[in-house]
């Protein structure tokens, strides 16, 4: 069943699905459909190759970007945490087993982007929307299992990536054969679901990144309830970032990622 939409958006990460997901809505491409709008959701703490990359795209969309912000997620985990404030959760993993509960991706990617989808309706706070929006996420077809219903429901979300059919390695043609470089995956610096691969390269290639990566690490240690009896590590093997040795392997967590909106 069509609908008619009153917007729609591009959820965009500046990683590799949603750069390619913009790039065809932009041309037309693998029958995406085209965007009134693309959005991106800045938590403070992305790597800085993504900000460049968002930089080159912004260059080169005819799609119009905004960029929207709640602040700086660290600021809300580890500085309010000291002040006695209410603190944002970050999935940390815990000597008590398990991780802690997730908010970030919630708070300061989804609330900050359907902010901004009822400020272009033109919505004044409170005010019920009657119609439809069309959210437009960079899912490929080898993350299928990150395909997730919208949290409202006024918004419909749409991934044209799978319904063309198109892998993550397509997604990076597609950007490099339209004169745009190879983008790479977009995520926080210190996020518990990267995989020895990523640590690896953001350690050798991306100093700066992996410094505040560490760094949030070593000031989350005694970040839950019960403290220094069940400290908190970035690191799902429960050592500190700086000590892990990355030559063993731990696989990423992105395919248990629970809502189709980081990393892309």
């Amino acid at each position: 069943m069509k609908h008619k939409y009153d917007l729609t958006y591009i959820s965009l990460g500046a990683g590799v699905q949603s750069s390619a997901l913009l790039v065809c809505s932009a041309l037309g491409l693998h029958g995406v459909p085209k965007a009134d709008v693309a959005i991106f959701a800045d938590t403070g703490v992305e790597p800085g190759y993504v900000y460049d990359y968002l930089e080159i795209l912004k260059e080169w969309s005819p799609v119009p970007i905004v960029v929207v912000s709640k602040g700086n997620l660290t600021e809300w985990t580890v500085d309010r945490q000291k002040n006695g404030k209410r603190f944002v959760t970050v999935p940390l993993f815990t000597e008590g087993g398990g991780m802690l509960r997730r908010q970030c991706t919630r708070e300061f990617k989804i609330d900050p982007i359907y902010k901004e989808v009822r400020r272009q309706l033109g919505l004044k706070p409170r005010q019920r929307f009657k119609g439809l929006v069309r959210a437009m996420l960079g899912i490929s077809i080898d993350e299928v299992q990150r395909m997730k219903p919208s949290w409202v429901a006024w918004i419909d979300n749409a991934f044209p990536l799978v319904d063309a059919g198109l892998a993550r390695g397509d997604c990076l043609k597609i950007c490099e054969a339209n004169g745009l470089p190879k983008p790479k995956r977009s995520s926080c610096v210190y996020c518990p679901y990267h995989g020895d691969d990523i640590w690896r390269d953001m350690k050798q290639n991306h100093p700066e990144d992996w410094a505040k990566a560490v760094e949030f690490d070593e000031a989350v240690r005694d970040m839950t309830m019960r403290g220094r009896d069940q400290p908190a590590f970035v690191h799902r093997s429960l050592v500190p970032l700086g000590d892990v040795d990355l030559n063993e392997d731990q696989c990423e967590l992105f395919g248990e990622e629970c809502d189709g909106i980081c990393g892309v």
